[in-house]
């Protein structure tokens, strides 16, 4: 019996959130910014996504999701306990928002931005605890209020910065000079709707191909998804995919095919879902589903994407 791995936007997002909590750290806010950095461009996203080369990723609205059945199975993901315990960060609570992105879902390379709540005090404290939990030495490049600290985790090494006054990004080592291009950000944008999360992908036939990833057709060029979160427990996944008008309906058809195939167990000769049925349609030049996700199929979910992200 084989069971293959989690569907393809919740898997997304599974890694999204442990990459997040892997680089971050009141569930009361501080207090207000000032005017001027509010003022400032929401563009933390497109610098972090220009310096790292960035064709997946994750926006997280941190703030919609405490207190959210679902939300809190995320953090339970081996590599984000295992590199939160013994530190003070509580990223359910510390983070209003958060972005993760990298070159593919394959990589560990990736680039995180936060905006955080946590007062000089508790910054200080923060940057303690991650020197400690270093594999080798942490180094303080630049002392507070704008720390600067090189770690290192699992044989990867990388610079976390304080951002006055309320911003946190993690970058791999060799990408610290870019850090600077965040001095002028007014942080990352709000939400659209009511969704918890949006995911996005280009060019998802390469970008996420991955150990148990369901294949992405090639001609689909990027894929976008939003997330909501039920107060069930459950999860909602809004998907859309850029394909053609001509093409659509048979990367709909393939895209749903395989998976199915990725969520299903393999008996013999028969196959038995895991989950129910992402179906994906056309829509003119686009592919499109809506899948509801039961909080007894996001556990599920969470004990695949543990396997799956170590």
């Amino acid at each position: 019996m084989k069971l293959r791995r989690s569907p393809l936007f919740a898997t997304i997002l599974a890694c999204g959130l442990a990459l997040l909590g892997a680089s971050c750290g009141s569930a009361e806010p501080t207090a207000s910014a000032p005017a001027a950095v509010e003022s400032r461009p929401k563009d933390a996203a497109d610098i972090a996504r220009q310096l790292i080369g960035g064709k997946v990723g994750a926006l997280v609205f941190v703030e919609r999701v405490r207190g959210n059945a679902a939300a809190t199975k995320f953090l339970q993901l081996g590599s984000v306990k295992e590199l939160l315990e013994g530190t003070s960060f509580d990223p359910m609570n510390d983070i209003v928002r958060a972005y993760v992105t990298g070159p593919s879902a394959s990589e560990k390379r990736a680039i995180v931005f936060a905006e955080h709540t946590l007062d000089a005090a508790r910054i200080d404290v923060a940057v303690q605890d991650m020197l400690k939990k270093s594999d080798s030495p942490g180094v303080v490049l630049e002392k507070g209020p704008a720390w600067r600290i090189k770690v290192e985790k699992k044989g990867q090494s990388g610079v976390v910065a304080f951002i006055p006054p309320r911003f946190v990004v993690f970058v791999p080592e060799d990408l610290a000079a870019g850090i600077d291009r965040f001095a002028s950000t007014g942080g990352l944008p709000g939400p659209t709707g009511s969704e918890a999360a949006k995911l996005y992908a280009i060019d998802p036939a390469v970008t996420l191909r991955a150990k148990g990833v369901p294949p992405v057709p090639p001609t689909i060029t990027a894929i976008d998804a939003d997330v909501f979160l039920r107060a069930d427990g459950g999860v909602n996944i809004d998907a859309t995919g850029q394909s053609s008008a001509e093409q659509a309906p048979k990367d709909a058809e393939q895209l749903t095919q395989s998976i199915g195939q990725a969520t299903s167990i393999g008996i013999g000769i028969f196959r038995i879902p895991v989950f129910r049925p992402v179906v994906f349609t056309a829509a003119g030049d686009h592919v499109v589903t809506h899948h509801e996700l039961t909080a007894s199929e996001v556990e599920t979910l969470m004990s695949i994407a543990n396997a799956f992200i170590q």
